[in-house]
């Protein structure tokens, strides 16, 4: 007997918007807002066209705890939340926005004290799911101390869900403990997606968390192409 196979090609996806808010911004779309762009699926983003030369797409934001960041680990790679609100794009689309070229990512703070700093770091790419790994280097920018590539080394790690262990904690889970998706080491220096309290807290710092400035209100991340 003979057997037939069919063959069935399936084209890549089609590209229908542009990558990232620096992309719309060199189209001269320069007003702040929510667009849709592709890096991966379509979907909407905050695009900050104003901040820096503008062009900056927010990965992350933290505004007011209505959002519980303490999510699965699918669910931080598809995304959760909304670009009108509270926001994690997801880990899928920050893997297909760094996959190419230079980055770097801007880190916004504000404590209950209207206090606001800023770090950027250059060289930012997350990896596949499969690798999981965080790239940054070269902190350049006024924050108290830089607390993602010193003491404990956020650079190169793991990412890390409350039902997904893959710190370098060898006693337990940092995810679990800490309540968050985050590339921990074993386990911090910082964690901005931990959990939001509305003031002082006492205990474990599970909260929003950047060394010793750890009561924050406001906090937004965002990725930008950098020339090369």
């Amino acid at each position: 007997h003979m057997i037939q196979l069919l063959l069935i090609i399936v084209p890549p996806l089609e590209r229908l918007h542009p990558q990232d808010c620096a992309e719309i911004y060199k189209l001269g779309i320069k007003e702040n807002g929510i667009y849709t762009i592709q890096p991966d699926l379509h979907r909407p983003a905050k695009c900050d066209m104003e901040t820096v030369g503008g062009g900056w797409t927010v990965i992350q934001n933290r505004q007011d705890g209505s959002l519980d960041f303490n999510k699965t680990w699918q669910e931080y790679r598809e995304g959760f939340g909304s670009p009108q609100g509270e926001l994690w794009l997801g880990n899928a689309a920050l893997y297909a926005l760094t996959s190419n070229g230079q980055h770097q990512v801007r880190i916004e703070l504000e404590d209950w004290h209207q206090q606001k700093r800023h770090a950027n770091y250059n060289n930012f790419k997350v990896a596949s799911e499969a690798q999981r790994k965080l790239g940054l280097k070269c902190f350049v920018c006024p924050l108290p101390q830089d607390n993602m590539t010193k003491r404990y080394n956020h650079d190169g790690r793991s990412f890390s869900t409350a039902d997904r262990d893959n710190d370098r904690y060898v006693a337990g889970n940092c995810g679990q403990y800490y309540g968050a998706g985050w590339w921990f080491d074993a386990c911090l220096a910082a964690n901005l997606n931990g959990r939001y309290y509305p003031g002082r807290y006492n205990g474990v710092t599970n909260g929003i968390y950047w060394g010793t400035w750890y009561i924050l209100t406001d906090e937004t991340l965002c990725i930008e192409m950098t020339e090369q």
